[in-house]
């Protein structure tokens, strides 16, 4: 599957799991099939009939909502809720682990994206030189995350490719 990328965040989205079966889109970054594989759980946002899953910041795809379903809706499925704000991913169970950032201010054409140390949030630069400013990724309160587990403190969940923990502090499992 192809790298999942993170949208920011905004504009009424919520994560969402493909449902029954694999869904085939085609990527307008490249002009080829993809698949997004059943059982996947991305950041969309909410288009009426469809749902609008942002690949980079200048292109999405329209994705039918009959084939998506939010995490803890299909009877027996277990989710984890934020329900706090400013509740920070980390990449593996420990509050000392690298936090989920992103950077939209280099101008790029696609979001950048990296877990960074909790130490050192704030300035980094690119190879080419030009500044990136790494800001903590956060989904709003409410958003339903699939459920993986639950380890020292922290439920395991996945979304946009990746598999995230967070703080069981800050939400709690449904």
């Amino acid at each position: 599957m192809s790298l999942l990328l993170l949208a920011s965040g905004a504009l009424n989205a919520q994560v969402i799991v493909v449902a029954n079966n694999d869904i085939t889109y085609e990527d307008p970054r490249w002009g080829v099939s993809q698949v997004l594989e059943k059982g996947s759980a991305i950041s969309v946002q909410d288009a009426g009939t469809d749902y609008e899953w942002w690949l980079y910041p200048a292109a999405f795809v329209s994705l039918p909502k009959k084939s998506l379903h939010i995490p803890g809706t299909k009877a027996g499925e277990r989710c984890v809720v934020i329900n706090g704000t400013n509740a920070r991913f980390r990449e593996k169970p420990s509050v000392k682990s690298g936090i989920l950032c992103y950077d939209i201010a280099s101008g790029a054409s696609y979001y950048s994206r990296k877990f960074v140390s909790p130490t050192q949030i704030q300035r980094d630069l690119k190879e080419d030189g030009i500044p990136v400013y790494w800001d903590p990724y956060y989904l709003p309160k409410g958003t339903r995350l699939p459920y993986l587990g639950k380890t020292s403190g922290f439920y395991k969940t996945s979304f946009n490719g990746l598999t995230l923990y967070i703080s069981a502090r800050h939400c709690y499992l449904k």
